[in-house]
Formats: C-alpha cells, structure tokens, sequence
C-alpha cells in the first residue's frame, strides 16, 4: 500500500511539474521565436510551402494551444497561382503529454476565421489541392498527426473552371475528429454564388456521418449524406476514387416540394404552364455510375405532379456529350403544361433549333397520354 502511495505521489508531482512548466513556458517564452520551425513542420506534413504574416501565441488551459495570426499555405513546387488557402487567424490545440512523452502530435479542434481557398487545376490538370500530403509519405516522420476536429468560421471558397468561377460564400463548415483510415462526420452551411445563378446566391447545406477519406490518391466514401439548395432536398451515398481516372458511384434520393417554386429560387428565366397546379412536387431516386466522364443513372425512377417516370438515361461526356435513354411514362396530360394562351396567339413553331442542338438518342413510351380531349395510348417518342 506504502509503494502504491508513493507511486501515485511521484505521479502527481509529474504532472504538477508538467503542468507548471506549460504554465511558464506560456508566460516566458516567445512563441515568435518558433516561427521557422513551425514554417518547417507544417511545409513537411503538407509539401506546400507556409509562411506565417501574423503573431504566435500560446496558451496552456486545457490545452497546449498555439494561436497563428495571418497566414498562407501556398501551391505544391512547379505549381504557379493563388495560394491554396489564407486565414486571418488560427487556433491549434496540441495534446502536451503525447508530445513531451512520445514526441507525438495529437491536435485537438483546429479554427480557422476568415479563411480563403482557392481551387484551381494548371495546364496539365493537375489539381493544386492534389497530394496534399504527399511530403509525410516523402519525409519518412511517420503518420499524419490525427486532429480532434476543424472549424471553419467567415469562409469563402473559390473554384476556377473552365465555365467560370465558383464560390462559396460565408461558409461555416464543423469537420468532427479525424485520425487516418477513421470514418469522420462533416457538416456545413454557405451561400453558393455562379455565373447563371441569382446574384443573390442560393442557400446550400450538407451533412454526411462517418466519411472515410484517403488523400494520395483521393479516395472518399460517404455511406450516408444530405445536402439542401434553396427548397430542394437529396440524400444518398457515395464512393469516388481518383487513383487513375476519376470514378464514383452511388445513390440517390431528391425531394422537391414545387419545382415552379424552385425555378424562382434558382433565377431561371422561362414561360411556366398555365395551370398553378402543374410543375409542382418533384421526387427522384435511383442509382449513378461516373467513369472517365460518363454518366450512366441506372435504375431511375422520378415523379413529377401525378406522372411516374421509369427507366435508365445514360450521358457519355467528353468533347461532344451525348444522352442515350430508354424511358417509360405512366400516364400525362400535356394539357397541364402548355404555357399561357396569347391574346394574338402566333402560329405554332416547333424549337426546332433546340432540339438539334440537343444530341440524344432514345426512346420514351407513355402508356396514356392526353391533349385536351385527345386520349391514346402507348405513345412510343424516338429521339435521334
């Protein structure tokens, strides 16, 4: 019992001393003085170059935290562009045991404020977010450390495309504990901005639990997701591997409760049908496959108003993309979609124009179908 007593003495006094040493280290040290090291460690675990523009500080309660002003995590060597991510200032807890013990980093919940990301691919289509980790591996120091989070506050993010720029606005985004080859949660909110999009935005929200996710390659595997724009709700799973070629596939579920509703949210500019009642709740499900490009949805069923749709539609991507499709209606009344009549109704022309330009290729049967008061039956359409 006396060695028990004097063990858990010694123990105590361990840990006093650990404790009072943080306590002073924070008091009397200057953390400015680390700025190099802290250039070098994290440049080793990301292959980018970092440099921080701002203050360090440290804290010792509960954590070891270190405290980063303004900085900047640049592109990979070879790679000329935007920085891939700023921040007006950051918070990064360090467990202090672990790294006094075992020389091992466990980070608690990282913060980020007033972040900026830029995403973008170099002529070769390289993506400068691409072997984000590739120095770890290089290095030879092991794993990458484990964190018990991130938080992202004030955020805008920026995708550069062929068709545009991308961003996202006042993004919050909450990632839960990772460690490598350990599912994680995420979930985030932000106000989506493009070209053809109202100059507004469109609301955007996401949550997807237990993601696993592998960096070099890029390989993510979400069993469960949701995601929201404006009135419209989806779900579904998703695995996507960028070894070679990029390739994913999965499931999906979308929920829309007035597609009129949802075209006024969306800003699209287009006549809508007469009846109020037409172009209402809209739901879709079924299965997705993506390689190299090509988009196959296989099974697919949708439900528009009262008319279900059955079958699989299929769109080959590359430079000159192409729908193929076999597809099976119900029934429709094509009276509930003609737009407004005109008080000088004009003769009859067919979006002829449209149509070319529109490449598919495929078949779409209704089993009834009627205008006004035309009624028939297994109506077959062959789109060439």
């Amino acid at each position: 019992m006396r060695a028990l007593r004097w063990s858990l003495g010694i123990l105590a006094g361990v840990l006093l001393l650990l404790v009072l040493a943080a306590l002073i280290a924070t008091q009397v040290i200057n953390p400015d003085d680390y700025r190099g090291e802290a250039e070098r460690l994290v440049t080793r675990y990301t292959g980018r170059p970092f440099l921080i523009q701002g203050h360090l500080r440290l804290g010792w309660y509960p954590w070891l935290t270190l405290g980063i002003g303004a900085a900047r995590l640049g592109n990979r060597p070879g790679m000329q562009g935007p920085d891939l991510i700023s921040w007006r200032s950051a918070r990064i807890p360090v467990r202090l045991l672990p790294l006094l013990l075992h020389r091992r980093i466990e980070l608690g919940t990282i913060r980020l404020s007033g972040a900026h990301i830029h995403l973008w691919r170099a002529a070769d289509g390289a993506g400068n977010w691409q072997q984000l980790l590739a120095g770890t591996a290089s290095s030879g120091s092991g794993p990458a450390p484990a964190f018990g989070g991130l938080i992202l506050r004030h955020a805008t993010l920026e995708w550069v495309g062929a068709s545009g720029t991308v961003r996202l606005e006042h993004w919050q985004l909450q990632l839960g504990a990772w460690a490598p080859s350990q599912p994680f949660s995420v979930r985030t909110r932000l106000i989506l901005k493009a070209p053809k999009l109202p100059p507004a935005g469109v609301p955007v929200r996401f949550s997807a639990a237990r993601l696993r996710l592998q960096t070099v390659p890029l390989r993510l595997a979400a069993p469960h997701w949701k995601l929201t724009l404006a009135s419209a709700a989806a779900s579904g799973a998703l695995q996507f591997d960028d070894n070679v070629h990029p390739q994913a596939d999965g499931t999906l579920a979308l929920t829309v409760p007035s597609v009129r509703s949802l075209i006024a949210q969306w800003g699209l500019k287009m006549r809508l049908p007469k009846d109020p009642a037409a172009l209402g709740p809209l739901s879709l499900s079924g299965q997705w496959r993506l390689r190299g490009g090509a988009l196959r949805l296989e099974p697919l069923t949708a439900r528009l108003d009262t008319t279900t749709l059955t079958g699989w539609a299929d769109h080959s991507g590359g430079a000159q993309p192409r729908w193929t499709f076999d597809l099976h209606a119900d029934h429709i009344d094509f009276s509930d979609y003609l737009p407004p009549t005109r008080r000088h109704p004009k003769p009859l022309k067919l979006p002829l124009a449209m149509l070319r330009a529109l490449k598919a290729d495929g078949t779409l049967t209704v089993s009834r179908a009627r205008i006004g008061s035309t009624v028939m039956r297994d109506v077959q359409l062959q789109v060439q």
